[in-house]
């Protein structure tokens, strides 16, 4: 006997409806989103992300992949949200996707940081996701913390060269608060990470 091959369910979605709030994202100054970015961090259930296929069709077809930290790459372009140009995803029968909309810092991958980087990250992007929410402004939570996705430990480390352990989050990421380490001149991590998450206080 042959082996059965599993169904899949193929469907196009407009990409505005998968990429929320990136066009008012990539409609803000240049100047005004350089240390930040929007990520689209993939979740799926009852099937394995490689079994995910989401091809955007604009100009062509562009394979959206999954990057290490999960999330999608690349992003479509200002004229493809404009004509909300469809993705087409293909998943297996059964399964189901999320996609969790996440701020993050646009800095590359490193184990050392200058603090004056963060802090612009962090900046730039707590008045840009209001200004990008629009009449929703109000709703944005206030960005205020860098949290080193990946990494298990790390210091901040003062204009005087003493170091201060970051706290952590409650599964274990260090966490750097520009506003509550003002005299931090670097931070140094353990590792790489993998996502530097712009996030608000926990509630």
């Amino acid at each position: 006997m042959g082996a059965s091959t599993a169904r899949a369910e193929t469907k196009d979605v407009p990409c505005t409806d998968i990429f929320p709030f990136l066009l008012n994202y990539l409609n803000l100054p240049t100047a005004e989103r350089t240390h930040f970015r929007l990520a689209y961090k993939l979740a799926v259930t009852g099937a394995r992300l490689s079994d995910i296929r989401l091809v955007l069709k604009h100009n062509g077809e562009t394979p959206l992949n999954v990057a290490a930290d999960n999330t999608l790459t690349p992003l479509p372009p200002v004229a493809a949200l404009k004509a909300k140009a469809p993705v087409t995803v293909t998943r297996p029968d059964g399964s189901k996707i999320g996609l969790t909309l996440l701020i993050a810092a646009a800095l590359p991958p490193s184990a050392a940081y200058a603090a004056p980087d963060l802090k612009k990250a962090v900046d730039q992007a707590r008045a840009g996701a209001k200004k990008a929410a629009g009449v929703m402004s109000l709703a944005v939570p206030n960005l205020d913390r860098i949290v080193f996705v990946g990494a298990a430990g790390g210091q901040a480390i003062g204009t005087d060269g003493k170091g201060v352990a970051l706290p952590k989050t409650k599964d274990g990421h260090p966490v750097f608060q520009p506003a509550a380490q003002a005299t931090a001149a670097r931070v140094t991590l353990d590792k790489a990470p993998t996502l530097l998450r712009i996030d608000a206080k926990p509630k």
